[in-house]
């Protein structure tokens, strides 16, 4: 009896996470997201969910050093001020909102500043310091997209094979809440991606070669 309800959760687990993940997806980067390797696949619960904390933060992170970049100070200012609340939240619903929110706002106003038709006037304008801080913020963007693509479709061969092993059942709800996230970063975020070439050729960067490069380093300011 014990290991039918078991096998019933794990169903229910199963699908609910799957209905998370984008069967297709484009951003705008050529074939990066069918090309490479598979990063480093994720065997185990463990490794995909440190995994997907990594990919997220240098989705974030990338973020926050692209509205430097791009935005008026105060405008990052005020960003910073809002991501400092979201990693204050000690509430794990209310920390994913915030988030979200923030990521989704970020990505509206970095686009809408790439989208002004003086964009690369204003990169050409720039110095060398300030371009190399703008592409290795693009760089990471990309990367981290890449990521969460192969980190979302690893998540359902994941949640089905730890649906045969009871001892994973615990995890299981923690996967599917980093695949959920996963997915929501993916859909807000590729709303950008085809923002980045114009902004690789603006600043001399190459695109990332596959999801297994190795993330640019970033300086704190860009100024």
């Amino acid at each position: 009896m014990k290991l039918k309800i078991i096998k019933v959760i794990s169903a229910i687990f199963v699908c609910s996470t799957l209905s998370y993940v984008p069967t297709t997806l484009s951003f705008g980067l050529n074939d990066l997201t069918s090309g490479g390797k598979s990063g480093g696949a994720a065997a185990d619960p463990d490794s995909f969910l440190k995994s997907a904390n990594e990919a997220r933060d240098l989705m974030q992170n990338s973020l926050g050093h692209m509205t430097k970049a791009l935005l008026s100070k105060e405008k990052a200012a005020e960003f910073k001020a809002k991501q400092d609340a979201a990693n204050a939240a000690t509430d794990p619903a209310e920390k994913e909102a915030k988030n979200s929110e923030l990521v989704k706002s970020q990505v509206a106003a970095v686009k809408e500043t790439l989208s002004d038709k003086d964009f690369k006037g204003k990169i050409d304008a720039m110095d060398a310091k300030h371009k190399a801080y703008l592409g290795a913020s693009a760089f990471n963007f990309a990367l981290a997209l890449l990521k969460d693509k192969a980190l979302a479709d690893q998540s359902k061969g994941l949640i089905s094979s730890m649906s045969s092993n009871p001892a994973n059942l615990l995890k299981v709800g923690k996967v599917k809440d980093a695949a959920s996230s996963l997915s929501s970063q993916i859909s807000i975020a590729s709303d950008l991606s085809g923002k980045m070439p114009s902004v690789f050729s603006a600043v001399g960067v190459q695109a990332p070669a596959s999801l297994d490069a190795k993330p640019a380093t970033q300086s704190d300011n860009p100024d």
